[in-house]
């Protein structure tokens, strides 16, 4: 159910970048903005078009692919050098931000809220962006069987990376804040992103590089996500879950190239679909897939509390709950809220769930069959004393 429900919310989460990457394009060559040049197919008013934005997103996303294919190691290696070039231009936007706020006396914390928004959308609002943050955090666990020294590695990544992206996002947004913006109209403050504070604090040259590096963040966004979440359906192909070309790896850089193929091949369909209506597709799935793994990782932790694994969540079950407890009052929080307050979203959301939920018996019979499970490789973990052992008929499994 985690693989059914991740591998479409991933699909489903993919997409968007691509699409957001020609809509910024989309600012400064208005022709290949969404249904204007070159129409071919227009359908459910809308809701469905092939044109000339959807083909630029096409091209972009063919290359992006195949520097997946490459591996893990040629991803990295652009991400690290494009990330310079994505961070300089918001930088310098920090920096003349939160000069013109001390210059000219401006609160940046006045108004607390969006003018109109009451303080319940708003923390909606909020959490939303941090859940999505959030996503982004479980996914190199499909890799790190990939790198070396896996354990090392991703904690000194995550001890670099977190406080990064907390300035990242917070002292950028204190400097838009700070531009004076907000003290406008409501339509000038929801108009106030980060292209038009640049615009508006350093001219033509700011504007200019900050759409370069937001262009270039949706690109590392995209081949991170497609990187990690193709090993999901290429598991359950290798499980025969799903069809067998689905399992089968390059022979030449050993990436798994038949669920690279599907998924590439579905976000490019998906790249004709109206961006709202694959937003609230996505949202809720992306969360009940995240839940059913805190559960897993619970369970699992209380199960074989003396597992042997390269990597570990310390503190023991203390420390497990600790690690899940706050994402997922975010999270329970995020799914009430748009049920009161987006009803379509949540409706949306709630049917392509059931959806994975019916697709679980049909792949069972008729693709699966008496197909057996993939063997695990069990050579760098060891489950230890089972509590389940002892108890009825169940026995330890290793």
């Amino acid at each position: 159910m985690f693989g059914a429900w991740n591998s479409i919310g991933a699909v489903l989460n993919l997409a968007l970048y691509p699409i957001l990457l020609v809509d910024y394009l989309a600012t400064w060559a208005p022709d290949i903005a969404r249904g204007k040049g070159l129409v071919i197919v227009d359908l459910f008013h809308g809701g469905f078009v092939v044109d000339l934005h959807w083909i630029v997103t096409v091209a972009l996303i063919v290359p992006m692919a195949y520097l997946n294919y490459r591996g893990s190691k040629a991803v990295s290696e652009y991400s690290v050098g494009m990330m310079l070039l994505v961070l300089a231009p918001f930088a310098v936007l920090t920096v003349l931000g939160i000069w013109h706020a001390v210059g000219n006396g401006i609160n940046v914390l006045s108004p607390f809220t969006v003018p109109g928004q009451s303080v319940h959308s708003s923390v909606a609002g909020a959490l939303s962006v941090i859940v999505w943050l959030y996503l982004g955090f479980d996914g190199p666990s499909t890799v790190l069987g990939e790198v070396a020294d896996a354990h090392r590695t991703y904690t000194r990544a995550l001890a670099i990376s977190v406080p990064l992206i907390i300035a990242g996002y917070l002292l950028p947004t204190l400097a838009a804040i700070g531009s004076g913006l907000h003290r406008g109209s409501p339509a000038d403050w929801a108009q106030g992103d980060f292209v038009v504070v640049g615009d508006a604090l350093g001219g033509t040259w700011l504007k200019v590089l900050i759409s370069l590096g937001s262009a270039l963040s949706l690109v590392g966004l995209f081949m991170a996500i497609l990187l990690t979440s193709t090993r999901v359906p290429r598991a359950l192909a290798a499980d025969a879950y799903l069809p067998r070309w689905m399992a089968r790896d390059s022979r030449r850089f050993n990436t798994p190239v038949g669920a690279l193929l599907a998924s590439t091949t579905v976000v490019i369909v998906l790249a004709a679909v109206d961006f709202g209506s694959i937003l609230r597709a996505t949202v809720l799935l992306t969360l009940a897939s995240i839940l059913l793994e805190f559960v897993a990782f619970l369970v699992l932790r209380w199960r074989y509390p003396q597992m042997l694994r390269p990597v570990r969540v310390p503190g023991g079950r203390p420390g497990a709950v600790l690690v899940v407890m706050l994402p997922t009052a975010m999270i329970v929080y995020l799914a009430w809220s748009t049920a009161v307050d987006e009803t379509a979203t949540f409706g949306t959301s709630l049917a392509v769930a059931l959806l994975a939920v019916l697709l679980y018996p049909l792949c069972r019979r008729f693709v699966k069959g008496d197909r057996p499970d993939a063997e695990i490789d069990f050579s760098h973990v060891e489950l230890g004393p089972d509590r389940f052992a002892g108890f009825g008929s169940r026995k330890a499994g290793v």
